[in-house]
């Protein structure tokens, strides 16, 4: 009994430590700031958060008294508050004492018709706050003590306004100036910004003035911001940016001056700001480059120049910016690519020359260049000249499509230059051989798509170890070389569609041991020679649709997907199939196979899993075919002539979960139809011509959950004494949508 009751109060002790240790961790977890307890004590405003930081409050659809008391009855429970919001403030003035009682790092003033600031409208809150955004008012005029004594603040954003311009003494003494880093008024209709009015923001690191009206800047307009690193002046109107007006600048590391109306680039504009990292002055209407554009930036890796005027670019123009990353020129109006353009730009990692008039690229225009994008795409390109590209060692993508090109210079690439990505799609193409592939070893990717190529001759490929995707679809091809693709020894997927291929010899693709994908799709394929493609050891999806087969080919043994659609196959003889544990989806579809389906005609495929067989001109469920398929999950017989539904017509397929008869002329269904589907989960038999279904009919279909008997003329679905579908255990749906169904009258005493 001793014994006992120690281990009881061994137990009790265990317990309220557990208990002890959970409040604990409880506690530790909870924040340290809280919404007030009675919420009505702050109506109309709401705290909608906790944190360790403060609680945040909303305060909405009040005007300025109703405020007042609110945020008097908040300061008097002593919370500290993250952050504060006034949204859909019925009020257009600020004034009075109405901060007075609370304090808050972020006040936040939204989407009300706030039009005029009176002085120290911030008064108490002052203390504290850090962050001031005033967004989507009518904000047309403050004066200049309205941000008077926001010593500590950090951040003003005025986004959404009315104001036409600054007042010049805004910041000037104030405390405001002390500590603010970061200064946005944008999306307004600001068009003067006298010169005093930013002077005393000698800590100011974000100048944002963007989405206004600003014409244009004064002599020194943003003279002492010298510790100014981002200046965004986009979308408004300015035609000039002179080196008087940024000199100060001398820390400037971002600046976005697009979509603009800059019609040049000053001599020495940015020769003081010799940090600028980037530079954005794309949608402007600048019309050339020279050598003294960017002299002086030697820092520069980023630079914007899309949407423009460009005509020409000067000999040297970006030989001072030779760390540049990034150029974009693209939607200008540059005729050519000159000589030594792109000449030495060691570090260039993008070179954007799409959607202009080029339409040649003289010799030595790209020189020394590695492992950079070039996009010359969407021009009128005709010719490339002889050693246009040199010592450009692994331009990652060379994007030439959209273009004129019929051929290459032979040497327009030296020994050292090749593209990883090659992009020659939609030019003016007839012969691939015309593509100096010789000296490219290192390319991995060629699409000449969408081209007018009629052959593939022999030799068209030097050997290209590390060559894996070629896409030559939406061409003539009507001719392949034998043996043209064995010295790409990693190629694994090839694309041949959509050209004019009637017959695939015998040694056209040999072994290519690491193909994987071959799409032969809409070609005019009648012929494949039996071994064509018996010895692609690795392939594993082969599209043939949209072709004129008329019989089959000796199969690839390491099958996983083939598409044989649309053809003209009349039967699947025995013996088509080796014997393959790899086959899992198999596509017949609008073909001419009808009742030829025989006991062997899918013999060997032992773990099929997928099988379509729509639009044949089937008349009978393939039953025979079918019975030794025990791996087979999904089974489309749509669009045939099928009539009749016999007793177990589809035999014993243990795993089938899905059998769609949809568009069939089904009209009579016997009794156990489908028994034998233990698993099938979805059957449809919509769009058919059936008007009575057995009682029975269902049975051995414990886990169908979904059942589609749409678009038929059945007139009952049950009898007096059983249903149809009473037998379906599992089911969740059924349609019936568009079928003419008439239900038994109910006995007055049926409940």
């Amino acid at each position: 009994m001793f014994v006992n009751m120690y281990k009881f109060l061994l137990r009790c002790i265990l317990l309220l430590h557990l208990s002890v240790l959970v409040k604990l961790e409880y506690a530790f977890n909870e924040p340290k700031y809280k919404c007030p307890t009675k919420p009505k004590a702050i109506y109309p405003c709401t705290c909608w958060k906790n944190s360790d930081l403060g609680i945040y409050v909303r305060c909405e659809n009040t005007n300025l008294a109703t405020l007042s008391i609110a945020l008097e009855n908040l300061g008097a429970l002593g919370t500290q508050i993250e952050h504060l919001e006034i949204v859909k403030g019925h009020f257009v003035r600020l004034y009075g004492p109405v901060f007075s009682k609370v304090q808050s790092r972020l006040l936040t003033i939204a989407d009300t018709p706030l039009a005029t600031m009176e002085d120290y409208p911030f008064f108490g809150i002052n203390k504290t706050i850090e962050e001031l955004h005033i967004l989507r008012t009518n904000l047309s005029s403050f004066t200049p003590l309205s941000f008077g004594i926001l010593g500590n603040a950090k951040e003003l954003i005025i986004d959404g306004h009315s104001l036409n311009s600054i007042n010049k003494n805004v910041f000037d003494g104030q405390s405001i100036g002390n500590k603010l880093e970061v200064l946005r008024i944008i999306n307004g209709p600001l068009n003067d910004v006298p010169i005093e009015s930013f002077q005393p923001l000698r800590k100011l690191k974000v100048l944002d003035l963007h989405g206004n009206q600003l014409e244009t800047l004064k002599r020194n307009q943003f003279k002492n911001l010298r510790s100014v690193e981002v200046l965004d002046i986009s979308y408004n109107n300015l035609k000039k940016l002179e080196a008087q007006h940024i000199a100060d600048m001398t820390k400037l590391g971002w600046c976005n001056a697009s979509h603009n109306a800059l019609t040049e680039i000053s001599r020495g504009t940015f020769a003081r700001n010799s940090v600028l990292k980037l530079l954005n002055l794309s949608h402007n209407n600048i019309t050339r480059l020279d050598a003294n554009s960017f002299r002086g930036m030697r820092f520069l890796r980023r630079l914007f120049l899309s949407d423009n005027k460009i005509s020409d670019v000067g000999r040297g123009t970006f030989g001072s910016i030779g760390k540049i990353g990034t150029i974009d020129l693209a939607r200008n109006f540059l005729k050519k690519v000159e000589f030594q353009m792109f000449s030495q730009l060691n570090y260039v990692e993008v070179i954007d020359l799409a959607e202009n008039n080029i339409t040649i690229v003289e010799k030595h225009s790209f020189k020394d260049i590695y492992q950079s994008t070039i996009n010359i795409s969407h021009n009128a390109l005709e010719k490339i000249e002889t050693l246009s590209f040199e010592n450009c060692v692994n331009i990652t993508v060379l994007d030439l499509s959209f273009n004129r090109l019929k051929n290459f210079s032979r040497n327009a690439f030296d020994l050292t230059t090749f593209a990883t990505e090659f992009q020659l799609s939609y030019n003016y193409l007839t012969n691939l051989a015309h593509v100096p592939f010789q000296n490219m070893t290192g390319i991995k990717v060629i699409n000449a798509s969408h081209n007018y190529i009629a052959e593939i001759p022999k030799n068209c490929f030097p050997k290209l170890y590390e060559l894996h995707t070629i896409d030559i679809s939406y061409n003539n091809i009507s001719l392949i070389a034998n043996g043209v693709f064995q010295t790409l020894f990693s190629l694994r997927f090839l694309n041949l569609s959509h050209n004019s291929l009637t017959e695939i010899k015998s040694s056209v693709f040999g072994t290519l041991p690491t193909l994987l994908d071959m799409n032969l799709s809409q070609n005019k394929l009648t012929s494949i020679v039996r071994g064509a493609l018996a010895k692609l050891t690795s392939l594993r999806f082969l599209d043939l649709s949209n072709n004129q087969l008329e019989k089959l080919f000796q199969i690839p043994i390491s099958l996983n997907d083939l598409k044989l659609e649309s053809n003209r196959l009349a039967s699947i003889p025995a013996g088509t199939w080796p014997v393959m544990n790899s086959l899992l989806f198999l596509n017949l579809n609008n073909n001419e196979i009808g009742d030829s389906l025989t006991a062997q005609s899918f013999t060997g495929l032992l773990v099929l899993q997928k099988l379509w067989l729509n639009n044949n001109g089937i008349t009978l469920p393939p039953h025979e075919c079918l019975a030794g398929m025990s791996t087979l999950q999904y089974l489309h017989l749509e669009h045939n002539n099928i009539t009749a539904l016999e007793k177990s017509a589809f035999g014993k397929l243990p795993v089938l979960f899905e059998l769609n008869l949809y568009g069939n002329s089904i009209s009579d269904i016997s009794k156990r139809s489908f028994e034998g589907l233990l698993q099938l989960l979805t059957l449809n038999l919509s769009s058919n011509a059936i008007a009575n279904i057995p009682t029975d009919v269902f049975i051995g279909l414990p886990s169908l959950r979904k059942l589609d008997l749409s678009f038929n003329q059945i007139a009952k679905l049950d009898n007096k004494t059983n249903g149809v579908l009473d037998d379906l255990l599992s089911l969740e749906e059924v349609n019936m949508a568009a079928s003419v169904l008439l239900v038994p009258k109910k006995s007055p005493y049926d409940f």
